[in-house]
């Protein structure tokens, strides 16, 4: 009833707002509108949840599909199995298993593989609801330590199989043309892969406050369009086509690299970049980031709650938009543009901006979820973002060269080590500056959102009166 009550309130809203052109009103209709649209589609995803129950509690023999690239941990590997065979018996409706397993035989995306073990249900911990949290991948049944092994390969083709053998070749490539820790931190840059990091840097990273270097974002994907245009119009390729293939190419890196909810939001704006170059248009961040947002919440409702890497990548970006403006101009204020003095200035003070814009945004949730802040993290971001496209060129190059020539690969790969050396040195020197990453209770940030609800009301008035 509350609900045929809100949209009943929702239209009137808005049709009398639009009428007597209130704006207020028919926005705060149209609010109420998107909020019954989102529990209507939340509504439609639970109906639409496998039946599973009758298999719960049973050991049995399931085969299948690895569906999705294992998520590899040191000592074990979570292999996501589309099951369509119980007992040899076919099923009209497959399903996802979550299979725990050992590292060893590794199994990668498109392996036919045959577990036996009890299926279970997924079972919410103390303070994470881990039921939902599989949900979001269509996961409701999970398998520990089963009995596995391969049986061949899918000979269904798949894009997503493909493009994950060509991951892999790109990331044989890197690993021969660098040493490790460097290999695997630019698999990270490259290509979003943070499984293969050891701990030690890890934990640098989280000190240090530049964790989000290794998560491909949208400037990252808008450069590799960008670039691809360039070369393709240096090759004497139409403007149009050069244009659909960089949107091709960046479709494609997204089902590469596994289709995370925070680089899928970065595709669609990196995209929108794209589109809004070919139509002569300014290209407007809010409207592409509530857009993407829309789209991506519509497509799977659950990311909204249980997704951490697109609350951290939308919140981050909201910093982008929102905050910079106002950051840059109290820094404009401190540092004028006549004292810059170096070249290198505006660049270092542009990338102070942007981090802090993003840094302030993502506080509260930050220390809601991990309980810690990295006091260090403005000067270590400057100190270490200025250098990511650079490695990331270098690390392209390297593996690229690395299919025509192993020694080619290897040479230019010293120009990729020079830069992941600098920028890993630098990490761990900021990782040991004492109380460079500060513990602080989770409940702070309760506190936190308030004060950045005043600080954000005063904002928008501010704005509202300079718009006035």
């Amino acid at each position: 009833m509350a609900i045929w009550i809100l949209g009943l309130a929702a239209v009137i809203g808005f049709v009398i707002g639009v009428r007597r052109r209130q704006e207020k009103v028919w926005f705060l209709g149209l609010c109420a509108a998107a909020l019954l649209a989102g529990v209507f589609r939340f509504d439609m995803v639970e109906r639409v949840r496998p039946k599973v129950a009758a298999w719960q509690g049973r050991n049995v023999q399931a085969e299948g599909v690895v569906w999705a690239e294992p998520r590899r941990g040191e000592t074990t590997h979570r292999v996501k199995i589309k099951t369509n065979m119980i007992d040899g018996v076919l099923l009209d409706e497959p399903f996802f298993i979550l299979t725990t397993v050992r590292p060893y035989p590794a199994y990668r995306i498109g392996d036919r593989v045959r577990v036996r073990g009890v299926i279970e249900k997924p079972e919410n911990f103390s303070d994470f609801d881990y039921i939902s949290y599989l949900a979001r991948d269509g996961i409701f049944a999970v398998m520990a330590f089963p009995q596995a092994e391969k049986t061949g390969e899918d000979t269904a083709w798949r894009l997503t199989v493909v493009l994950a053998r060509v991951k892999d070749a790109l990331e044989s490539k890197i690993e021969n043309a660098l040493p490790e820790p460097h290999a695997a931190f630019m698999k990270g840059l490259l290509l979003g892969e943070r499984a293969s990091l050891p701990e030690n840097v890890i934990e640098n990273f989280k000190i240090a406050g530049v964790s989000h270097i290794v998560a491909l974002s949208g400037y990252n994907i808008t450069i590799v369009g960008r670039s691809l245009m360039n070369i393709l119009l240096m090759l004497t390729v139409p403007f149009f086509m050069s244009f659909w293939i960089a949107i091709g190419a960046i479709f494609l890196f997204v089902l590469m690299t596994g289709a995370a909810a925070s680089v899928v939001r970065a595709a669609i704006m990196g995209v929108l970049v794209l589109v809004a170059k070919k139509e002569g248009r300014s290209y407007h961040m809010t409207n592409a980031l509530a857009f993407a947002a829309a789209v991506m919440v519509f497509q799977n409702p659950y990311i909204l709650r249980f997704d951490t890497g697109f609350q951290l990548s939308f919140l981050a970006t909201a910093g982008l938009v929102y905050l910079s403006p106002h950051v840059e101009r109290r820094v404009h204020r401190a540092l004028p543009a006549k004292e810059e003095g170096a070249p290198m200035v505006p660049v270092l003070r542009k990338v102070f901006i942007e981090t802090m814009s993003a840094q302030l945004m993502v506080l509260p949730l930050l220390v809601w979820l991990f309980g810690s802040v990295s006091l260090i993290s403005p000067v270590a971001n400057i100190a270490v973002l200025v250098a990511v496209p650079y490695a990331m060129g270098a690390g392209f190059s390297a593996a690229m060269l690395g299919f025509a020539s192993s020694l080619l690969g290897a040479v230019a790969g010293w120009g990729a080590w020079a830069i992941l050396e600098y920028q890993l040195r630098a990490i761990a020197l900021f990782a040991r500056i004492p109380f460079a990453s500060v513990e602080i209770g989770a409940w702070i940030a309760i506190p936190l959102c308030a004060l950045y609800g005043i600080m954000l009301y005063k904002i928008w008035k501010s704005s509202q009166n300079t718009r006035a």
